[in-house]
Parts: structure tokens; sequence; C-alpha cells
């Protein structure tokens, strides 16, 4: 299936280009990007997790787009369709390439699993200023290097690479995020994964909760049970955050927005209207 047809929905991979624009930072590269929406629209832009690509959206995109919104759904390095170098995977460089392609304001940015982490580093170091931002069941802690390489080697070698065997897996998904999911196991440079996921531990990014909460209307968006934020972190984020800024989807797995769209789209309005003062 080629991956025009995955995105659907009027989602297009672009690499966009900057005539006039400032110099790109030396060891930067060009990353693909799916949109969905029109621009001009309030703009969500989506950073997707480990090993993933755009087609993490295909349903989410669309109907987002049909809500009113202009959807940016950039690829990191080792990606999808964007270049796999050799090099280039710690989190300056990551966030550098998401600056070239991407405004630094936004209305909602959402950051889902190790793009949580991504959202929340270019929120503190000021390469995002969102209006609002969704974290979905975020990787906020790393605490060694040895867990994300042990995850990653078993994905690559466990995880279906067929739909049927994909939806067994997540029957809540569409076939649309099941054949998104082979996909990106296809296209990952898995050296590249590895360096971005593993490379850049460890890191601790739960004591900042309250002060990324400060900055703008924030929701941290969670399935019942999380390998990435256990119930005594959950706890904690309640008592740093508020019960209001943490909102859980007890049937739901790792990415919600494919499990349960309608409670995740409902968030993404909600943190709108939010940032809107409506």
């Amino acid at each position: 299936m080629g991956r025009h047809g995955l995105l659907g929905g009027g989602g297009r991979p672009m690499t966009p280009a900057t005539p006039g624009g400032p110099a790109p930072e030396p060891g930067t590269v060009w990353l693909n990007r799916a949109s969905w929406g029109r621009p001009g629209d309030p703009l969500v832009v989506c950073l997707h997790g480990i090993t993933s690509n755009a087609s993490s959206w295909t349903d989410a995109g669309p109907r987002l787009a049909e809500l009113g919104f202009h959807v940016l759904a950039p690829e990191l390095r080792g990606h999808g369709e964007s270049p796999r170098p050799a090099t280039g995977y710690d989190t300056a460089t990551l966030l550098a390439d998401l600056r070239r392609v991407l405004p630094a304001a936004m209305d909602v940015l959402v950051g889902h699993s190790f793009g949580g982490y991504l959202a929340q580093e270019g929120v503190l170091r000021g390469v995002f200023r969102p209006r609002a931002l969704l974290l979905e069941d975020p990787v906020s802690h790393q605490p060694d290097a040895a867990t994300p390489t042990a995850m990653l080697e078993w994905d690559r070698l466990n995880l279906p690479r067929t739909v049927e065997g994909t939806l067994e897996l997540n029957p809540g998904w569409s076939r649309k995020d099941a054949a998104g999911k082979i996909l990106s196991l296809e296209q990952v440079h898995w050296d590249g994964a590895r360096a971005a996921f593993a490379g850049n531990a460890p890191w601790d990014q739960r004591p900042a909760a309250a002060r990324i909460a400060a900055r703008q209307p924030t929701a941290w968006l969670l399935p019942g049970t999380s390998r990435f934020v256990p119930a005594e972190d959950v706890a904690a984020l309640v008592g740093a955050v508020g019960q209001d800024s943490v909102v859980t989807v007890e049937k739901a797995g790792h990415s919600i927005h494919r499990d349960d769209l309608g409670a995740f789209t409902a968030l993404v309005e909600r943190l709108h209207r939010k940032a809107a003062g409506r």
C-alpha cells in the first residue's frame, strides 16, 4: 500500500521549503510532513512516538480537519520518509530539525510517547510556544539506556507485520491505523531509533510538570495502565498539576488517539477552547 493511500482524508506528505527564511542550523535535515485541513485554521502539530511516523495520525488528522483544525505531522529523522542519517539523534538536533519545518507558535501541540518527551523539551527550551499542550502517554522519565534498548529490540523482533496481527494486538484500531503501523516498522531506521530513544537517556521531566503546565493550558492523556506513567507517577502528577489536567481513558492502550479517537479529539477541542478563553 502506498503512503498517500495510508494518509487519506486529504493528508499529503511534503518536504517544505523556506526561501528567504533563516539559514538552517548545521547538521539538521528537512523532515517530511503530512498535513490535513486548511492553512489558516487553528494549527495542531502532532509529534509521533519512536518507530512511528505521520501515519500514526491517519485517522486523527482527517478528523481534526473536519473539526476545523489545520494539522501538521512531521516525521522525525530516521522515521517515515524523512532522511535517515547515521548521526544527529540527540535531543538538541531532533528539536532543531523540527524547528526547520514548524512554526514556533501553534494553537495545540500534541506529543505522543517519545513525541511527548520532545514536546516537553521543546517547550522548556523555548523551541515551541504552543497556546495549549496535550501530552499523550508521554515518556517523561527514562531512567537508563538499557530499558529502551530492550523495548526496541522486542518491538523489532515481535511486533506483527500484518494488518490482522496488528488488529489482534490492538482491537480498537482501524485497519488504516494497523496498515500505518506496519509501514512505520518497515521504514524506521532502527539504529537511529535506538540512538534517539536510548542514546538520550537518562532523563526525567517529572519535576518540571507544574512548570510546564503553568506556561499554557496542558493536559496529560493517559491509558488506564501505562508502562511509561505508572500509578505512583500519576498520583504525583495529579498533585502537581491538578486532577482536571490528567485525563485517563481506562480501556485504551498506549496509542489513545487510535484506541479512542473521540476522547482524543474532544481533549484537543477542550484545550483549544481553554487557550482561547472560551
